[in-house]
């Protein structure tokens, strides 16, 4: 395994954020339940179980850097909706490490150079290996967006329709 140099300050940092969030979804959770609300309490508490599970999964990937860097993102984005789907990862990505990470940073540099911020944008990032690895960014919430160019090390493909611009990242 690679050693990952992180700041200890920022960990924390993060890990503060994280807390805060997570109090916030159960105190809504104990609200709704307090006002006999069951339906919207059990919503609330099904939805964070679903991010949790989503993000255990996340952190399996032998890719560190990445992982950090998504779940950075999560946080510090916050106004963005930010779900992750990861599919057949037995096979290690881990020598796509480095790799995977500058092209997302990449990517998100550039949308938020064009768009000003990341705000209200629903963004789904799918990890999935079948003979190839796949990472995808489906986008919602983008009405037009130039043509995104710059140097990456996996193939690009950029899908737009009407409802969402995907991001398709190929690493051989």
């Amino acid at each position: 395994m690679r050693n990952l140099q992180v700041n200890i300050k920022d960990v924390l940092y993060l890990l503060r954020l994280y807390r805060h969030d997570l109090m916030n979804h159960l105190q809504l959770v104990d609200g709704y339940a307090s006002m006999k609300q069951y339906e919207q309490s059990q919503e609330k508490l099904h939805h964070l179980i679903m991010q949790l599970k989503n993000e255990r999964q996340l952190q399996t990937l032998d890719a560190p850097q990445y992982v950090y860097w998504l779940l950075s993102l999560n946080l510090f984005e916050r106004e963005m909706n930010f779900d992750f789907e990861i599919e057949n990862h037995e096979t290690s990505i881990e020598d796509y490490d480095g790799q995977i990470t500058h092209d997302g940073k990449r990517l998100f540099e550039q949308i938020k150079a064009q768009l000003d911020s990341l705000i209200h944008l629903h963004i789904l990032v799918q990890i999935k290996y079948d003979h190839d690895w796949y990472i995808k960014y489906h986008i919602k919430g983008i009405e037009s967006l130039d043509d995104i160019t710059f140097y990456s090390y996996g193939q690009l493909k950029v899908i737009k329709n009407e409802k969402e611009t995907s991001f398709v990242f190929t690493y051989k």
